[in-house]
């Protein structure tokens, strides 16, 4: 073998790695298909979004009263909400892990993935690693289905007690009570789920859809962040970082002041500690002594 053939083999080998890696990396990016207008906080920024997009870590969604969203990864992952239903996708660069703060989602996860995907909930956290699962969250209760595959359940206040669950099982936790595991879901689940919720999720996004980007932006109120600033949530923790310059106007920094009990880990941020007085460099006496004899 030649050089010249050498160094073609080389050029054509590292083409076809940088378009495996394209087409991987466009394959794993998630697309937010919504069903009427959601709501997205990117940023500090507030976005109404009623085209398909490509999600990012730290993004806040919120449905409509009368509509819905489905998010698709492109590797087997789908996540589908319904009405009135407000989730995070975490700020981790794995992006296997959000939050759902209140409404219904359903998850159905076609391949086995190395990571589960992680639901973090105010009385309830759940690991999914494949199949499917319904789920319904508020403020102080849980509840979910287990459609298929399986589920590793535990409390944030016993993150050592994990209970696996499969196929086939209810369970329903309500804020500082035990876990309530059924083999069927109760009535009033079944009655309050969305329609759609009851087939299997599918792709709904086309094979040659290009996602725009979010436009015409506002920013954040107090009154668009405020469920999420007192939520019982991990997320919450990365939040005074990022709205952060927020508070340095008005009126966010008056309603943050105003709602300090609940949101004590803003108080540094308002009310920061004094900054400590520069410590003067003393001379010794002897270095002092010398230089009036010299």
């Amino acid at each position: 073998m030649n050089v010249r053939t050498l160094l073609q083999g080389l050029r054509i080998g590292f083409a076809m790695a940088c378009l495996c890696a394209f087409q991987g990396a466009h394959a794993g990016q998630a697309l937010l298909l919504p069903e009427g207008t959601v709501t997205l906080i990117r940023g500090t920024t507030v976005f109404s979004v009623d085209t398909p997009i490509a999600v990012q870590p730290g993004d806040l969604l919120a449905t409509d009263a009368h509509g819905g969203a489905q998010i698709e990864d492109g590797n087997g992952t789908i996540i589908a909400l319904g009405a009135g239903t407000r989730i995070a996708l975490d700020a981790a660069q794995h992006g296997d892990s959000l939050a759902l703060l209140s409404g219904w989602i359903k998850i159905a996860r076609i391949h086995a993935a190395p990571e589960p995907l992680s639901i973090d909930t105010a009385v309830l956290h759940a690991a999914l690693r494949d199949g499917a699962v319904v789920l319904h969250a508020s403020r102080d209760t849980t509840s979910l289905f287990i459609e298929t595959g399986g589920m590793t359940l535990t409390l944030p206040d016993h993150a050592d007690a994990r209970t696996p669950l499969d196929g086939e099982h209810y369970a329903e936790r309500q804020a500082a009570k035990p876990l309530d595991v059924r083999p069927r879901p109760a009535p009033a689940f079944i009655a309050s789920m969305p329609m759609p919720f009851r087939d299997p999720l599918s792709d709904t996004a086309p094979a040659n859809a290009k996602p725009g980007a979010p436009s015409q932006g506002r920013p954040a109120t107090y009154a668009d962040l405020a469920d999420w600033l007192t939520a019982p949530l991990g997320i919450r923790r990365s939040f005074v970082a990022r709205f952060r310059p927020l508070a340095q106007g008005e009126p966010f920094r008056s309603q943050v002041r105003q709602n300090l009990r609940d949101l004590p880990e803003w108080r540094r941020v308002l009310c920061p500690p004094p900054a400590m007085p520069r410590r003067r460099v003393a001379v010794p006496v002897q270095a002092q002594s010398t230089e009036v004899e010299s």
